[in-house]
């Protein structure tokens, strides 16, 4: 469907991996931008709100200028436009493909590696008929898929390599009775005794934390508040306290560690600034657990980040509990 390069060897992919360039016309770029925003620009507050993708429109002219080696790319025409843009795609797809398209049979296709290495290009086709709308409506998570699920993998790659922190794990499973893989670059910070024992993991550049706590679950208040007051409560533990801040934090069941979990998101803060955080809390043989990592690195992209920390929190394992 796609024509190649005329190379065998192609340059790494440029730019960032949380922008997707999308080439098209501004007619049709306009008219589906609201969808594909719907789809791609997921928010968090950091505390400015911060997109997981987004969407910068380019021209042919950009393309050819460069652009054509970018990660992300978004190859968005109406291929009955003689726009310059449509008229380029049209040129990589084939008659069949393009009826196909008339007759509401096609509406995308994803080639990797097409001008560069490591790079995700996804086609999205609409014709005068105007189906696409109606297929980005039904399949938005699949269209999301195609290059969250790359960033992921990309995360992975870097996070998860040969070179953990072996010692700080054998610590943590001896004196915590937890297993988790504790990437390199990650130290033991500080930690607690006590009605809360907790164990936190901190990595620089910028500042990133995961938080291992148990601790008592106090049954006269709810299971919200006792996240609240329990993260706060080793929040003090930090050289500045640190406390959540109410007015910006999200609440949703999880079942990653147990059933009836519930996942916290939202923003931390102390007297000179703050970041985001995430905490996986549930209930397990009476004991109150907390996942919990948090990110600070002023005027810089914090969810990379945040999933970086998001996916080693989900190797934790609890010894106790797997028995």
């Amino acid at each position: 469907m796609i024509a190649s390069s005329c190379s065998v060897y192609k340059k790494p992919a440029l730019g960032q991996e949380n922008i997707i360039n999308v080439l098209a016309d501004q007619t049709i770029f306009d008219t589906h931008y609201p969808q594909l925003e719907r789809i791609f620009s997921h928010s968090i507050f950091t505390p400015t709100e911060e997109k997981l993708f987004s969407l910068n429109r380019i021209t042919i002219d950009e393309f050819h200028q460069g652009f054509s080696r970018h990660k992300n790319l978004i190859l968005l025409a109406n291929i009955d436009s003689d726009d310059p843009e449509a008229q380029y795609i049209k040129k990589m797809l084939t008659d069949g493909v393009l009826e196909g398209v008339r007759n509401g049979d096609y509406y995308y296709a994803v080639k990797k590696d097409a001008w560069a290495k490591d790079q995700t290009v996804l086609f999205l086709l609409d014709s005068k008929s105007i189906y696409l709308g109606g297929y980005l409506e039904r399949f938005s998570d699949k269209i999301f898929g195609f290059f969250y699920d790359k960033m992921i993998s990309d995360i992975k790659d870097r996070l998860f390599d040969r070179f953990n922190n072996k010692t700080a794990e054998e610590f943590l499973k001896k004196e915590y009775n937890v297993e988790m893989f504790i990437p390199h670059e990650f130290n033991i910070g500080e930690r607690g005794e006590d009605k809360d024992k907790f164990i936190r993991f901190r990595r620089t550049n910028p500042d990133r934390w995961l938080t291992l706590l148990r601790s008592d679950y106090n049954t006269e208040i709810s299971f919200q508040e006792n996240i609240i007051q329990t993260r706060d409560r080793i929040g003090r533990h930090f050289a500045d306290s640190v406390r959540i801040n109410p007015e910006i934090l999200n609440f949703t069941p999880d079942s990653t560690f147990v059933k009836d979990g519930l996942k916290v998101q939202g923003i931390w803060e102390y007297i000179d600034g703050g970041g985001p955080f995430f905490t996986y809390a549930f209930i397990k043989n009476g004991s109150f657990y907390l996942i919990d990592g948090a990110v600070f690195a002023p005027s810089k992209d914090k969810y990379p980040y945040i999933i970086q920390l998001d996916l080693m929190a989900k190797t934790t394992k609890f010894l106790e509990l797997e028995n």
